[in-house]
């Protein structure tokens, strides 16, 4: 469900205020944009989503990014359905806010990619409220492998196929 400015009452907290690094503070306005594009098929959110996360990271890593985030994001709404909170990506009023949904899902990425199971289990129990959805934590996980935090064993970007000459 989208969130209309009108009606929503900000968190308290403010995006850049809840200790994320740039990785993920990027992550958000991709993730609210696949949101929009799974509440709202007929909007077509999902091309805003692959722009703008082109646009932050160039194209080999942001269409990955968009694709490891649309896997996650449809097993979310698979867990959580429509009762998942977020704010519209185009309400420039309510982008420096987040929803609770949207903190814990952020929060969920984080400790995954910083390998800190406990908190990442507490944030997938949180998230699902109480479910631990085997499928929603796998892609997460797949996720974290394939955009760790800086310092975990980053993985090597892939720079597509090398011609050489044989001889």
């Amino acid at each position: 469900m989208t969130l209309q400015s009108q009606s929503f009452t900000p968190c308290q907290q403010r995006v850049e205020t809840c200790g994320y690094d740039s990785f993920e503070l990027g992550l958000l306005p991709v993730l609210r944009h696949l949101l929009t594009s799974f509440h709202s098929p007929e909007s077509h959110a999902w091309f805003r989503a692959q722009t703008v996360s082109v646009e932050r990271w160039g194209e080999n890593v942001g269409l990955a990014v968009c694709f490891r985030l649309q896997a996650l994001v449809r097993m979310l709404m698979e867990a959580r359905g429509p009762t998942l909170l977020f704010i519209d990506p185009l309400d420039v009023e309510q982008r420096c806010f987040i929803s609770a949904d949207e903190e814990t899902l952020l929060w969920m990425l984080h400790y995954m990619r910083r390998d800190r199971t406990p908190k990442a289990r507490d944030a997938v129990e949180k998230l699902t409220r109480g479910q631990m959805d085997p499928h929603l934590i796998r892609e997460g996980l797949k996720f974290a492998a394939r955009f760790p935090a800086a310092g975990t064993g980053a993985a090597k970007p892939y720079s597509g196929p090398r011609l050489s000459v044989v001889r």
